[in-house]
This record gives structure tokens, C-alpha cells and sequence, in this order.
């Protein structure tokens, strides 16, 4: 036997199926109009943010890029420097 709260929810769920329908079906023709003008500084403004977030975002990539390179390679952090790169703790010579 079906809880009236099942009930409920199926009604709910229906009713938002049969809105969503009406507004797909019911879609009309806009008569907008964007000049090339405004249509290319807008074109212009957005591959200007893609530009500008890859710059900006680009140390967060490399880092992610290294961090899976790391990973699906199975090294450790000292194993993906070259022993060159490695400091050694200074020697004093005043002993």
C-alpha cells in the first residue's frame, strides 16, 4: 500500500513535469537584436577572462599537474628531484 506522503511526493513531482512541459512547449520567438558592435565586445570581454583566469590560475595548474604526474607515477617528493636540487645543510668553517 502507497504512504500518503508517497502520494504527496509523486503528485509534487508530477505537477513540476507538467509546468516544465508547458514552458518548453510554450517557448515563443524573441525579437532581440545585438548589434556587431556590442556583439563583439562581448565576444571580446569573455576569451579576455578565459586569458586572464588561465594566467591567473596557472600556478594552481602546475601545481595540480605535478601533484598528478606525482601520483600516477608513484613518486615521493624527494624522488622527483634530481639529487642536484637537493640542499644539503651548510658546513661551518669556523670550527
Amino acid at each position: 500500500m502507497i504512504s500518503t506522503e508517497n502520494r504527496r511526493k509523486a503528485s509534487v513531482r508530477a505537477g513540476a513535469a507538467f509546468v516544465s512541459f508547458l514552458a518548453v512547449v510554450s517557448v515563443q520567438p524573441a525579437a532581440a537584436y545585438v548589434d556587431p558592435g556590442t556583439g563583439s565586445m562581448l565576444v571580446q570581454m569573455m576569451v579576455a577572462g578565459i586569458a586572464g583566469a588561465m594566467f591567473y590560475f596557472r600556478e594552481l595548474r602546475l601545481q595540480l599537474t605535478n601533484w598528478i604526474r606525482r601520483v600516477m607515477h608513484g613518486q615521493t617528493q624527494s624522488d622527483s628531484m634530481p639529487a642536484e636540487a637537493v640542499e644539503k645543510p651548510a658546513q661551518r668553517s669556523d670550527a
